[in-house]
């Protein structure tokens, strides 16, 4: 069983928000390497309309994860992660968050059976920028990797139920495990 990983986090508390990333103009969203490393670290703000606590997982144009996740995601066995250290910085109050690393997925496999998903594809295909109402993962399209980006929707990052359950073991707080039949983008 797969499912989209996402997170919200608590329900009774603002939670920090991705702003600017200064040093780099990559698209973390691709799915592929990059020709050149960006260069590190990775300078991200947060956006000061956001306040709030600060999340395991940030995924807003660029995928930040703390130590402690990715830490879980590597023991768990995901192997398709090129990593770089990060440095955010809350321009309100100048306080810096270096135990974050931005890391960008290797893999955006099409594994939507669009068949039985329900969607509205924006740009007339159903690749990149899918609007899923519902989602159903053909499991015989993925072959192998245990986390990977959804190249119908690639905000989407998927997840195989052994890294849903290396995250809940290692007690990575916050992080929503999506059924593919509830995903919304």
């Amino acid at each position: 069983m797969y499912y989209v990983l996402e997170c919200f986090g608590p329900v009774d508390r603002d939670r920090a928000g991705i702003g600017n990333v200064l040093n780099t103009s990559v698209s973390w969203e691709t799915g592929h390497r990059f020709a050149e490393p960006p260069p590190t670290p990775i300078q991200v703000e947060l956006n000061p309309d956001y306040p709030g606590m600060m999340m395991p997982m940030f995924n807003a144009g660029i995928l930040l994860l703390s130590d402690a996740m990715l830490a879980a995601l590597v023991a768990a066995g995901v192997d398709n992660l090129d990593v770089y250290d990060a440095v955010i910085r809350d321009p309100a109050t100048g306080a810096t968050h270096t135990e974050y690393k931005a890391a960008n997925v290797i893999g955006a496999i099409s594994a939507a059976d669009l068949g039985q998903s329900r969607y509205r594809a924006l740009s007339g295909s159903p690749i990149i920028d899918t609007e899923f109402d519902s989602l159903v993962i053909d499991e015989t399209k993925v072959q192998g990797p245990l986390l990977f980006r959804l190249a119908e929707c690639v905000t989407a990052i998927v997840v195989d139920e052994k890294v849903k359950s290396a995250l809940e073991h290692a007690g990575i707080p916050y992080l929503d495990f999506i059924e593919p039949k509830d995903f919304i983008s």
